[in-house]
């Protein structure tokens, strides 16, 4: 009995650590996207690709609820880099024209 107890539990949580390893950087990317200025929208997205947009002047991120923690921290980490690439290029052509303008 206290073998078959030491078991299951050391097995529960080495089996537990990488999945709560995802979960918590999932909750800390979905953090640095609202602190960057995004609405989180955590919805089924059946055949569409996981993505950000501007709705109403909001950024918002989207995350599909059918896929699991690592798919899903993999779209976020994704996606927040598709919009900082953008972003850097918005403004570095922003900067452009205005050298040009003066």
């Amino acid at each position: 009995m206290i073998a078959k107890g030491k078991f299951a539990s050391g097995g529960s949580q080495n089996g537990d650590l990488p999945c709560d390893n995802v979960v918590s950087r999932l909750r800390q990317r979905l953090h640095d996207a609202r602190a960057t200025g995004f609405k989180v929208r955590m919805e089924v997205l059946d055949d569409e690709q996981a993505s950000w947009c501007v709705i109403s002047g909001v950024l918002t991120l989207f995350v599909d609820l059918s896929q699991t923690a690592s798919e899903q921290l993999q779209q976020v980490e994704e996606t927040l880099r598709a919009y900082e690439a953008r972003s850097g290029h918005e403004l570095h052509h922003a900067e452009e024209v205005g050298k040009r303008a003066a």
